[in-house]
Parts: structure tokens; sequence; C-alpha cells
């Protein structure tokens, strides 16, 4: 199945330098720099000048951003504000979005419909949402992105939502090193890596009922019509 790209999400501004040098080092690493709203009380007064520095300096995306309400300790308002300034930034320059979204998902429409469309797209990261969503989103100039989750048999919901999603607005991820998909001989706490996207490949195909190497290469070119403008090696 072998493709070829990796992109490397920050979470926070002491991440920002890291990922530079990790894509500088690999080329077909994609960098995507952001605040992982896990983060916002960790920001420093110039956070938003310093990452639109960084995005300025290199090809790179911004992300992982978003909303997460499942921690009352971090400030949901400040998660708004934070995330709402890197949607600006990302119409601004003209950058995709990795979005993180945890129950928050009233408020996130809220916030897209007053940033969208967005001017180069962005994804929905290991989708948790409902099917019912899916069009809006869409609409939205969203992709939506499956991760291990889907080899769940029991996530009936997360298999509805993979079938409302439009072929060419798929794509799917492994989120490692989290979210270890379902392997015999591997308990879900180990961590997880890249190489398993073929896991999660393969049960996208089998719950759509395609070819899995038609799904691999959709996805692929899907990938590559959102991130390809960050892409300057030969």
């Amino acid at each position: 199945m072998g493709k070829g790209y990796l992109a490397c999400c920050a979470t926070d501004e002491s991440d920002w330098a890291k990922v530079a040098a990790i894509a500088q080092d690999h080329p077909r690493v994609l960098a995507n720099f952001g605040v992982h709203p896990w983060q916002v009380n960790t920001l420093t007064d110039k956070w938003a000048k310093h990452l639109k520095g960084w995005l300025c300096r290199m090809p790179s995306g911004i992300g992982e951003i978003g909303l997460d309400f499942t921690d009352p300790s971090v400030d949901q308002s400040r998660q708004e504000a934070v995330f709402l300034r890197q949607l600006d930034l990302a119409n601004q320059l003209g950058r995709p979005v990795s979005i993180h979204i945890r129950r928050a998902w009233d408020r996130f429409i809220h916030i897209l419909k007053s940033a969208a469309p967005l001017s180069h797209g962005g994804l929905i990261h290991s989708y948790s949402g409902s099917a019912d969503m899916v069009p809006l989103f869409e609409r939205c100039n969203l992709y939506i992105s499956f991760s291990g989750s889907i080899t769940n048999p029991r996530n009936k919901k997360v298999a509805k939502a993979l079938g409302a999603v439009s072929f060419n607005r798929l794509l799917i991820e492994t989120d490692s090193p989290d979210l270890m998909p379902r392997i015999p001989g591997k308990g879900p706490d180990e961590i997880n890596t890249p190489d398993n996207l073929v896991v999660v490949a393969q049960a996208a195909a089998d719950i759509l009922n395609r070819p899995v190497q038609d799904l691999v290469d959709q996805t692929f070119d899907n990938g590559m019509r959102l991130f390809g403008a960050l892409i300057t090696e030969d």
C-alpha cells in the first residue's frame, strides 16, 4: 500500500521548534504548528505572533487545534478564543487546519459557521461526531478523518459516520502514538505507530464494502488535495 507522507502536528509553543526540525530533517514529513485545546493555559502573551512566525517560516499547516471540554480545569472560553484566532490565521495565510473536537460539537459548529468557508480547508481528526453532522462539515470545506476507533466492531456510531462521508472527503489516520487499533496480540495501551495505518485502512474498507486499495488510493488523493501545497520536495 506504501504511499509516502506523514503529517506531524504540534500541541503547544514548546513543540513548534521540534516539529520544524523533524520536517526539515525528513522532507516527507509535513509540519503543522498550532495550540491544542488542552494547552491554552500554557500560552505566552505573544503566542499568536510566534505562531504566525513559524507558519511563515516554512510550508506548514495549522494543527492540532480545536475544542475539548472533557477537562473542566481548562477554560472553555479561552479555548474558543484561541481556536478562533487560529482559524483566522488559517484563512489569512491560506493554510489547512487539523481540528480536534471532544464534547464540544455545538460550540464547534457555532465557531465554524463564523469562520467558514475555510480558504484552504481542513480536517476533523479521529472523528467521533454523528453521521448527521457530516454534510455540514463537508460544506464548510472540511475532510473527515477516522482512526483506530473504527476497528472496534462495537463502535456503531463511528461506523455510521464513516458511511455518511463522501468518498472524496474521506481521510484515515493512526493518531499515533495514541489510539492503538484492535490488533490481535496487542493491547490497547501499547504505543501506536504510523505503520498501523494499514489496519485502519482495512477496517474502513470492510465497513464501506470497498476494495482496500481503492480506499487507500482515494484517501491518498484526498490528503494530497488538502496538504499538497505544503509539499516542496522534487
